[in-house]
């Protein structure tokens, strides 16, 4: 159970402390909500009309909507899915994303940000599952458990968030001049 993100990084959102949404805490951008053709299941481009990969025209489309359904009462061929996806630029997000994590940096535990400091410049940090920020979760658990809920509650989050700008620097710095990341709602 959870929600994962993939794409250019990859990791899972923490349960219960970060929305599915929280890149838009790191930089400027706004999220494109992703969407399904109806009937295959592709990822749609809904200015296209119809699925170009699966059918020959959208009569067809409609007809195997409508067979599906046994109706197709909106008359679109498309629903909204449970993702968003970022699309980040270097040139545009990666300034703010800087400042943004200095910010963060400074509101972290020093033995948490001391974890971090220790963490091999590689691809693992691309992905989480890789278990490269086992390390700092750890030493954060050490130290909220010794805290009060609320003070644990927001460490957790800033931590949270934190990672996940972590990769998303990563990415920006060393693979490329965008970074994708799909984000399951």
């Amino acid at each position: 159970m959870g929600r994962y993100y993939c794409g250019s990084i990859e990791g899972k959102f923490w349960f219960g402390i970060q929305g599915s949404d929280d890149i838009s805490n790191l930089v400027t951008i706004t999220p494109e909500t992703c969407y399904t053709w109806k009937v295959c299941q592709c990822c749609a481009n809904i200015d296209d009309g119809y699925c170009t990969e699966c059918y020959d025209s959208k009569e067809e489309h409609e007809e195997e909507a409508i067979e599906e359904d046994r109706e197709n009462e909106d008359n679109d061929l498309y629903i909204e899915s449970q993702m968003i996806i970022y699309r980040l630029k270097k040139d545009k997000h990666y300034e703010e994303l800087n400042q943004s994590m200095a910010t963060l940096r400074l509101k972290i535990e020093p033995e948490i940000i001391a974890e971090f400091d220790k963490i091999e410049q590689n691809d693992n940090i691309l992905d989480a599952f890789t278990g490269v920020f086992n390390d700092s979760v750890t030493k954060l658990k050490e130290i909220t458990t010794k805290r009060g809920v609320d003070e644990a509650s927001l460490q957790n989050q800033i931590v949270a968030r934190y990672t996940i700008g972590y990769q998303l620097e990563y990415c920006l710095r060393t693979t490329s001049d965008d970074c994708y990341v799909d984000c399951e709602c």
